[in-house]
């Protein structure tokens, strides 16, 4: 390969590469999105999914609203969302619900540390019920 030829590759594949972003930059962008939770969520099982937006609040608290709707059921029916987000750690308490024809609560918690999401149990509670539904919640 002539000199000249070997000069003007390299100086293409340096300013490719410059131009693109950096395994930094990438790290970076990530650690900015799951730095929050405020936004629009939803929630997805065999059996039932959630629709809410998150807000955070006053020191690590969390709260929303939205809807849930169970895979058999007709229509959704709003919830409610309290909880925490202490960086990674997510805990969700969520009121409203209907499941299986009764009135429950539910609560999840796991750790935000993928864009991927969280894939945890939701834990699904009502006088002398209990029910733990796997959950994977996601950001949109």
């Amino acid at each position: 390969m002539r000199p000249a030829r070997a000069l003007l590759l390299l100086a293409l594949t340096l300013a490719a590469a410059a131009c693109g972003p950096t395994g930094e930059d990438i790290e970076n962008e990530l650690e900015r999105q799951l730095r929050s939770v405020s936004g629009p969520w939803t929630g997805i099982s065999p059996t039932l999914t959630l629709d809410f937006q998150l807000q955070q609040g006053a020191g690590n608290a969390v709260s929303g609203s939205g809807t849930m709707k169970e895979v058999a059921a007709a229509s959704a029916v709003p919830i409610t969302i309290t909880g925490t987000f202490q960086r990674p750690q997510l805990s969700l308490t969520i009121s409203g619900m209907t499941f299986e024809g009764r009135a429950v609560q539910a609560t999840f918690q796991g750790s935000y540390t993928s864009v991927g999401g969280i894939s945890a149990p939701l834990q699904l509670t009502a006088t002398g019920y209990s029910r733990d539904v796997t959950m994977l919640l996601q950001e949109r």
